[in-house]
């Protein structure tokens, strides 16, 4: 704390009796001298003799003759300013209005319990000044600093979790692609149909723990600012019938109406992140259907064209229970699950993602009533159309067939991974063999001949982006084998680093066959559109 006291001058004070010809020989042996105060025997102020007015008195007509003889008490100021030593001195500034601090810079008397300790003038006002704000600067300065240090342990803190979370998502994704794999062969021969409500109840129980933990890794990945996004075309017309195909059956099952229409003819390609605009989708779309019991939720998709870009709205409207007005304001909140009326709302994370992913796209999301009586949810973003170049380069889905058989090498170090690859690939017509781990794939791929690698990331000994770029730096045919990685490392950063060590492409565990055929068709359509312009350049 700044002290009165410490900006005081312990200037020798004088008695009311000291004549003006002593003041004014004061004065004028000590230059810097502003101020005197005038003290009694018990060395109380009694008053204060500024300079400059004590010294146009006597510069004045007469004015020697008139004060050289006449005490002190005569012309001093007997109504001083007087000041606690102790007083904190920005407490004190900022108590005074403009009048009463101006008043300071003529002159003040400094006291101790009463008693003469010193005075002051403008200069040790100004001292004052610079030493409180000397201070506000360097405790901005130590703010600032742990401010700094606050927010990077902040994100240090928010990335660990993410990469704990990734980590666990890893270790939870192998033993239920053994699950969801199993359950999926099972409901593709299962003979018995007394049988498949069970393997229905697996195969949705196991879906409702992969959504929960994708969901965890992108609210994650979202505070630790790392939710990825790729830009490619977007046809909103296969959007929308994606939707419906993937959402009506669900309804069906509600004896709920589901329709998907949209407003974006001439304005039907856009350019942005399909799988999160999907996500978007899907999590509105999912909410609507879980809380309505009875009628119907219906989405609309409308585009228009503004300043050379496609404005997209869409809504999700049901007639539900509906969003209560207390509710509205933190709807968008993590782990926000309501209250009565809508129970089994989950960990409450897909609403705050769907946020998240808006905001990061510069757009904007809202709840309202909807015109049936339950829940509108409504989203905006601006998105750059896709050119016509974008467009005939726009990936294409998967054949629903292999055109050929395959021979296919399975690398991964969980046998129940490469029970359930393998058994899904004979399903596609692919003849399979299978190895453990990095170092033995680069061994078999010498020994054999493969037309595809499937490459589980995390392996003992050597890992698959090791081995993938070992089999790269091999000599002749064997180098260029698509690898496509076959992984339970669910973030699109990795994703890249695996593309970026040689492999062709990534698929998601646990796996699911029409997304695995999907990867597959495009690893194999580029290999051969490589190998042709190779043989063409030839």
């Amino acid at each position: 704390m700044a002290r009165i006291g410490d900006f005081a001058s312990a200037t020798v004070p004088i008695g009311p009796a000291t004549p003006g010809a002593e003041v004014f020989d004061r004065f004028q042996s000590e230059p810097d001298t502003l101020v005197i105060a005038v003290i009694d025997s018990d060395q109380r102020p009694v008053g204060l003799i500024e300079r400059n007015v004590f010294t146009l008195k006597m510069a004045a007509e007469f004015g020697r003759a008139l004060y050289a003889k006449r005490p002190a008490e005569a012309f001093m100021d007997a109504a001083p300013r007087i000041l606690d030593a102790d007083a904190d001195a920005e407490t004190l500034f900022q108590s005074m209005d403009e009048g009463n601090l101006g008043g300071l810079l003529n002159g003040f008397v400094v006291t101790s319990e009463g008693r003469y300790v010193g005075v002051g003038a403008g200069v040790h006002v100004l001292q004052a000044g610079n030493a409180i704000h000397r201070r506000r600067a360097d405790a901005m300065g130590v703010l600032a600093s742990d401010l700094v240090r606050a927010e990077a342990e902040a994100r240090a803190s928010s990335r660990a979790k993410s990469e704990f979370l990734a980590v666990m998502s890893h270790e939870i994704r192998t033993p239920l692609n053994g699950v969801l794999g199993v359950a999926a062969l099972m409901e593709r021969e299962l003979t018995q149909e007394g049988m498949r409500p069970y393997v229905q109840t697996i195969l949705d129980s196991g879906q409702s723990l992969l959504h929960l933990l994708t969901d965890a890794l992108d609210m994650s990945r979202a505070e630790a600012g790392l939710m990825t996004f790729e830009t490619a075309p977007i046809d909103l017309d296969s959007v929308a019938t994606d939707l419906k195909a993937l959402w009506s059956p669900r309804a069906e099952e509600k004896n709920l109406i589901l329709t998907v229409t949209r407003d974006t003819i001439g304005r039907d390609w856009v350019a942005g992140d399909e799988v999160r605009l999907k996500q978007l989708f899907n999590n509105l779309i999912g909410n609507a259907l879980k809380f309505t019991e009875a009628g119907e939720v219906a989405v609309h998709i409308s585009s228009r064209e503004t300043d050379g870009q496609i404005a997209l709205t869409a809504t999700v409207d049901d007639s539900g229970p509906g969003i209560p007005e207390d509710l509205v304001g933190t709807i968008f909140e993590p782990f926000n699950t309501g209250h009565a009326g809508r129970e089994g709302a989950g960990a409450g994370l897909g609403l705050a993602i769907c946020r998240q992913i808006v905001e990061r796209m510069n757009g904007n999301i809202a709840v309202e009533r909807s015109p049936q009586g339950g829940a509108r949810f409504r989203f905006a973003l601006t998105l750059p159309g896709a050119s016509p170049e974008m467009q005939a380069a726009a990936v294409q889905m998967a054949r629903p067939t292999l055109a050929a058989t395959l021979h296919v090498l399975i690398v991964d170090d969980n046998a129940t991974n490469r029970f359930v690859a393998a058994k899904v690939l004979e399903l596609f017509g692919c003849n399979t063999e299978a190895v453990e781990g990095g170092r033995e794939a680069v061994d078999h791929v010498q020994t054999g001949a493969f037309d595809l690698i499937l490459m589980d990331i995390k392996m003992p000994g050597m890992d698959g982006v090791q081995a993938t770029r070992l089999i790269r730096g091999l000599s002749g045919p064997v180098a260029r084998i698509p690898i496509l990685a076959l992984t339970a490392n669910a973030d699109p950063v990795d994703e890249v680093k695996y593309l970026e060590a040689g492999m062709d492409g990534v698929a998601q565990k646990p796996i699911q066959p029409d997304a695995l055929l999907n990867a597959i068709h495009l690893v194999m359509d580029r290999a051969s559109a490589q190998t042709t312009a190779v043989t063409e350049a030839a």
